[in-house]
């Protein structure tokens, strides 16, 4: 629990602390957190995984209250089945192959097929951006529909 809750909470905490008061000084600025769909459904296993990711959400929206008076967004992008190394080694794990994982996970998606880092990097960079002005407080999922069904 304490490593899973240092690296998915404490890290944003620390960030947020020294990055918050430069900010402000500025009056403008975007923070954009990872969550997960872990945060908004549950799984059986990974009560500490889910827990922190369910707490960077609220943090988002709390920070979106707080900071608002200072034209400073806060949103949280929330990625499902991405193809990366940890989605490797869970098919691993589970003695798959990747293709026959994502094949499996496709399934349960609307788009029928699992994400890229570059889709979530786009999304960031989205927010990050001056074509968002009026988005404050949102967790953005990017799932491929998989929180749909």
């Amino acid at each position: 629990w304490s490593h899973v809750f240092n690296v998915n909470v404490r890290g944003y905490a620390l960030m947020i602390k020294h990055i918050v008061p430069l900010l402000k000084k500025q009056r403008s600025g975007s923070i954009i957190q990872f969550g997960s769909i872990s945060g908004v459904i549950a799984q059986p296993n990974f009560v500490p995984y889910n827990t922190t990711k369910g707490a960077v959400l609220q943090l988002t929206r709390n920070l979106a209250l707080d900071l608002g008076s200072y034209n400073i967004r806060c949103n949280s992008v929330s990625p499902g089945c991405i193809e990366t190394p940890p989605i490797c080694r869970l098919a691993e794990s589970l003695n798959l192959s990747m293709e026959e994982f994502t094949q499996s996970r496709a399934q349960k998606q609307c788009l029928k097929r699992i994400g890229t880092p570059q889709e979530i990097a786009n999304l960031v960079v989205f927010l990050a951006s001056d074509l968002c002005p009026f988005i404050t407080g949102a967790n953005l999922l990017a799932d491929g529909g998989y929180t749909a069904i």
